[in-house]
């Protein structure tokens, strides 16, 4: 099998969260950022996120319960730390059904 290669300015990637985990965190008062850890597969890896999103995903999860938010980390990859990132944590919507 022939091996094609192309070169890639970034590798995006989005991290899904569990939203308890997120809720659980504990409040940086008085930081700008704040490291977090992402475990997964036996790796770890690491995002500097504004401490401004943490407090507002917190406020999502706590508001509308954490069976009904969506929380992740959205950022490049460069090797196990995830760069230019951010958290969002966002309610799920229920798909609506089109009348016929």
């Amino acid at each position: 099998m022939t091996q094609l290669t192309v070169t890639a300015r970034a590798i995006k990637v989005t991290i899904p969260l569990a939203p308890a985990e997120v809720a659980a965190l504990p409040a940086s008062h008085g930081q700008e950022r704040v490291k977090l850890a992402i475990a997964c597969e036996g790796k770890l890896y690491s995002a500097d996120i504004a401490t401004k999103s943490l407090r507002k995903a917190k406020s999502t999860i706590s508001a509308s319960g954490a069976e009904n938010v969506f929380a992740m980390v959205q950022g490049k990859l460069k090797g196990t730390e995830i760069v230019e990132c951010g958290l969002v944590a966002q309610v799920k919507t229920k798909p609506t059904t089109l009348p016929a």
